[in-house]
């Protein structure tokens, strides 16, 4: 990828905010099927509460930190948001808070297998973004559409989807090979939203995939801290190991994942 310089923003009438808190990231990734399905397919990561495009000038590879690079170009590998004043916001019809993908996409060649442009991408590179977006969307929706209506049954049909024995998810979920098993047999076996979790990030489920799983399960997340941190693993962090994701459970002095987790 070829960056094409940093953007102008001085018409810009609200300062640019590329640090981001778990809430705003939430909001972004619910509110802007873009950038959502961007997150889902890799392109772009959480890092050091900054969204950034994947790539390695801008992630260093075994820390996984932005690079001092990344640091000093921001809004050209970063998605940030801004906030207009309510005022603002009712005249111009839009919401409080504003996605800057669009500047992301403008600032930067943002396809690493795309041709590169000298300050913004071509129709075909453009083309090229939006059907990944589409496949993906229609992938997932596609796997949507085949799942059993029960929980044990999606709980079979995405373990057989994606490869894993009983022995293999108790391995990367840290749940205990006993309470998979009852999952699998036993639709009235008691699910939590922590052991459900586990699972999803076990087996690196697409966020709306974790999400059918918790309906099948009657679980909502509440607003709390916890179920809120819970809900920011499987939508932001399910790509990570659960080693990875109790490090932020330490960060907020939240509980951690534990070997062989049972729902009770």
């Amino acid at each position: 990828m070829r960056l094409s310089g940093s953007i102008n923003q001085s018409n810009q009438q609200e300062t640019v905010k590329y640090e981001l808190t778990e809430t705003e990231v939430l909001e972004l990734y619910y509110s802007e099927p873009r950038l959502a399905a961007l997150m889902d397919i890799d392109v772009i990561r959480l890092i050091d509460r900054h969204l950034v495009v994947n790539l390695k000038e801008f992630i260093t590879p075994k820390t996984r930190r932005l690079t001092a690079y990344a640091k000093r170009h921001l809004s050209s590998c970063c998605v940030g948001v801004q906030y207009l004043s309510a005022e603002k916001s009712r005249k111009k019809g839009k919401r409080p808070i504003s996605c800057t993908l669009d500047l992301l996409l403008q600032s930067s060649g943002f396809l690493e297998n795309g041709s590169a442009d000298d300050r913004v991408q071509s129709e075909s590179d453009q083309n090229k973004e939006a059907s990944i977006i589409n496949r993906e969307i229609a992938r997932v929706n596609k796997i949507l559409g085949e799942l059993p209506g029960s929980f044990s049954g999606s709980l079979k049909y995405h373990m057989e989807r994606k490869g894993y024995t009983e022995e293999l998810l108790a391995q990367e979920s840290w749940i205990s090979l006993s309470t998979i098993k009852q999952y699998r047999q036993k639709e009235d076996k008691e699910k939590t939203l922590k052991t459900v979790t586990a699972l999803c990030i076990g087996m690196h489920l697409h966020p709306w995939l974790t999400e059918d799983l918790l309906r099948k399960a009657g679980i909502v997340p509440k607003a709390t801290k916890q179920d809120g941190a819970y809900r920011y693993l499987y939508t932001c962090l399910y790509k990570y190991s659960i080693d990875e994701c109790n490090i932020y459970l330490r960060s907020q002095n939240l509980p951690e994942f534990k070997q062989r987790e049972n729902a009770a």
